[in-house]
């Protein structure tokens, strides 16, 4: 953990109000800029293009159709069956021959098939959040794999093949965060990138002040994940929607008597803020979820209709 501690109420924590000025505002590592093609660049290439890098391992994934897919687990937000529900709806939804690994730091329960590793260590201050053990999986020969490797959160629900995925040109791809895309943050429930190829994101991470952290990023680990490594893809915009912008009318009252629709495309349903797989199914949201405390407390947890419908997808 960082020894020097921090006069913290200095530092608002800021959730949703990261602006394009504070997106905007240099490291000493470098200003990302965006390219023509959508990409970000946050650091130019010393001794040849990115492309010569990355392209290699990409085109050796094509020819011999192997990748990892990974994901994480710590604490006690989520059992052991969330793995096995994600595992399981990988292997259902891909033809290419996978690796699955989940690095958690308590194994049990997680069926005998899936590969355990312990939690990769990053050293960070709690009063960032909770999400930073995230930037572990970008460390140099990580679990001892190497190659093409898809992060997934444990929260999401597969709709469709994942083969495609695998096959979409990039170093870094993730999604493109739906609010304020202007920003061109990304949003790290789904992740590929290739082994040991962006180490540098803990060397930047250490060397970025907590406060630069939550002053520039919002105390958001994707934030700065997006800048901090050297090259940007984001997946197709209706590969991986948000059940809470694709599923639910926008306006509340609306949604409380709604019954959340299917997407009508997608591969990858994504969930955030306080709606999980789970409380989706049962048309609540989960407390445990809350990021902080409601100044008036309301009365039921029900939020919209059941979407049973998940337990299609999201199941062993």
């Amino acid at each position: 953990m960082i020894a020097r501690r921090l006069p913290w109420a200095r530092y608002q924590r800021i959730e949703d109000r990261c602006t394009a000025e504070d997106a905007a505002t240099p490291t000493t590592w470098g200003t990302p800029q965006l390219k023509s093609s959508g990409a970000l660049i946050s650091q130019p290439q010393v001794g040849g293009s990115s492309e010569a890098i990355w392209k290699p391992l990409f085109e050796r994934a094509q020819d011999t159709k192997r990748a990892n897919v990974v994901c994480m687990k710590w604490g006690t937000r989520y059992g052991p069956e969330w793995v096995n529900r994600l595992a399981a709806m990988v292997r259902r939804n891909t033809t290419w021959n996978i690796r699955f690994v989940c690095f958690t730091d308590d194994p049990i329960g997680i069926r005998p098939d899936i590969e355990c590793q312990p939690m990769p260590v990053v050293e960070f201050d709690p009063k960032l959040g909770r999400h930073w053990p995230k930037l572990g999986l970008f460390q140099k020969n990580l679990g001892g794999l190497e190659g093409m490797t898809l992060y997934l959160d444990l929260d999401v629900v597969v709709i469709g093949s994942l083969d495609p995925f695998f096959a979409y040109p990039g170093r870094f791809c993730i999604v493109r965060e739906w609010k304020d895309p202007h920003l061109g943050y990304g949003n790290s429930s789904v992740v590929r990138y290739f082994i040991g190829l962006e180490s540098a994101v803990l060397d930047r991470f250490y060397a970025t002040s907590p406060e630069e952290i939550a002053s520039v990023y919002a105390c958001k680990e994707q934030n700065f994940l997006t800048r901090a490594v050297d090259e940007v893809t984001f997946w197709p915009e209706d590969w991986c929607p948000a059940f809470s912008r694709t599923c639910l009318p926008r306006t509340r009252i609306l949604r409380y008597f709604s019954k959340p629709s299917r997407p009508t495309a997608g591969r990858i349903l994504v969930f955030y803020g306080a709606i999980t797989p789970a409380s989706a199914m049962v048309g609540e949201h989960d407390p445990n979820k809350r990021l902080r405390a409601r100044r008036f407390p309301r009365f039921t947890r029900h939020r919209f209709l059941p979407a049973e419908w998940i337990g299609e997808y999201w199941r062993e």
